[in-house]
């Protein structure tokens, strides 16, 4: 970990936007009470309403305003449950993803350290998941950010600590919070640089809020310079990496371990594995394995589709029919039924073990919307090979800077690639040592990050 100077500069992709002069003007302590009123007499007013009409059309929606009732005595009930002689620490993750990340800091700060864990979060999509979190005393969901209702919060839980993770920064929490002399902080800070934050009129308010943070962890050292040109001269930055490399480790060696059965079938044969894949990934994948069954008849391609649903299943055995290709669901296997040229994997949450199976992984959405993960693949040391729209996405940029991935553009690149993979190719073989050792070198972070909140916590 490192931290970022104080003096800033201008983030890349940024531009000369609000420097000098007008930098100093937007940190002025009366532009910020400006914008604090601002936010309390228009924005959160408009927040509720929109959440009230969200609400009656939206089933989610409903469920976290349900979630929300009786939120006063919901706090009083996770008080009761913390002890009064340690640092308390409220962790707020806005849905699932966010919480992934945060579950490696709980239990570095839970193994190591006696404090009490409370978690919130916006969204419902994290209550399921939040119920099988071991740590926290407590979880509950973050109330509506008004000032009358923060307030109640903070003076019921009576935090030590407040983290913010990766990017859902509530401003009247920051704001009382400061007030009442609670740190805050975050951790996971993720800032792409399209991000909305750097448009001209967002960049006044993010001067307003992120200037109260006492520090912010961030994934990258880009990350970390764009939050110290909004953030200005007072909160600590420093640069740690991304605390989901410890819990995709931690998953995917899990997984692993859990695919005897399927190791077993697979034994002797050449794999590749295909992740989160679309159609548009299956479009060039399709042929260039055709290709690779015609040098190598024993391969078998391993294809997880981003959405392993009964029509997209249908879709993918008719594409590869097409190319004369065979197909088989892992279910069938499990039942009996022979080994194909592709095994399509029919359900969730087993892909993360799945890609230690084979030697080498394409991992899907860069012909979309954007790469999914690819630590995943890269933790058991393989190759890994991805379409051009990976950008937003540090790890994959990092891969491919250091010749552990490869960006392909079509079947054919596909095809070389994976060919060389399965025979054993040097240049392959290399890939692979350097994506392992790409993820070896950032495990530990969430301990690191777990250090620094304890110790702000016991000094609050």
């Amino acid at each position: 970990m490192h931290a970022i100077d104080k003096a800033g500069g201008c983030p890349r992709g940024v531009g000369a936007v609000g420097l000098s002069s007008s930098m100093d003007r937007c940190w002025d302590g009366e532009a910020m009470m400006l914008w604090r009123a601002l936010y309390n007499v228009i924005f959160v007013p408009l927040m509720e309403l929109g959440l009230i009409l969200a609400g009656s059309v939206n089933g989610k929606v409903r469920r976290g305003i349900k979630g929300r009732l009786g939120e006063g005595e919901r706090l009083r009930t996770a008080r009761s449950r913390c002890r009064d002689d340690v640092p308390r620490i409220l962790i707020h993750c806005a849905s699932a993803g966010e919480l992934e990340s945060a579950v490696p800091i709980i239990e570095a700060m839970g193994d190591a350290h006696d404090v009490d864990i409370l978690l919130s979060y916006f969204s419902p999509s994290a209550v399921d998941r939040a119920t099988k979190v071991e740590g926290p005393v407590d979880h509950l969901y973050l109330p509506v950010d008004s000032r009358r209702r923060i307030r109640r919060l903070l003076q019921t839980l009576e935090p030590s600590l407040i983290v913010f993770v990766k990017h859902d920064i509530w401003p009247n929490v920051v704001w009382e919070a400061r007030s009442a002399g609670i740190p805050v902080v975050l951790a996971n800070g993720n800032f792409r640089p399209d991000s909305k934050r750097l448009k001209r009129a967002a960049i006044p308010f993010g001067r307003a809020v992120l200037p109260y943070l006492n520090a912010i962890y961030t994934v990258a050292r880009d990350d970390a310079h764009r939050f110290r040109f909004l953030a200005g001269k007072e909160p600590t930055i420093i640069v740690t990496g991304d605390t989901r490399f410890d819990r995709v480790i931690q998953r995917a060696r899990q997984g692993r371990d859990d695919q005897g059965a399927l190791a077993d079938r697979l034994k002797g044969r050449s794999v590749a594995v295909a992740g989160s894949t679309w159609p548009a990934d299956e479009k060039r994948l399709l042929p260039a394995w055709k290709k690779v069954k015609e040098q190598m008849p024993e391969a078998v391609l391993v294809v997880a589709p981003h959405e392993p649903g009964m029509s997209r299943l249908r879709q993918i055995i008719e594409s590869a029919s097409a190319e004369g290709l065979s197909a088989v669901t892992m279910t069938e296997i499990e039942e009996g039924a022979e080994l194909a040229d592709l095994l399509l994997v029919d359900r969730v949450g087993v892909l993360a073990g799945i890609y230690g199976l084979g030697k080498i992984a394409y991992v899907g959405g860069a012909f979309g919307t954007g790469v999914h993960s690819v630590i995943e693949p890269a933790v058991f040391g393989i190759p890994v090979l991805f379409g051009p729209r990976h950008l937003m996405s540090h790890e994959a940029r990092d891969l491919v800077e250091l010749g552990a991935a490869l960006k392909v553009e079509d079947s054919e690149e596909v095809f070389e690639a994976v060919k060389d993979a399965l025979a054993g190719g040097p240049v392959s073989v290399e890939r692979g040592d350097k994506a392992g050792a790409f993820v070896r070198e950032r495990e530990g972070v969430a301990t690191r990050v777990a250090e620094h909140l304890v110790a702000l916590a016991q000094d609050s």
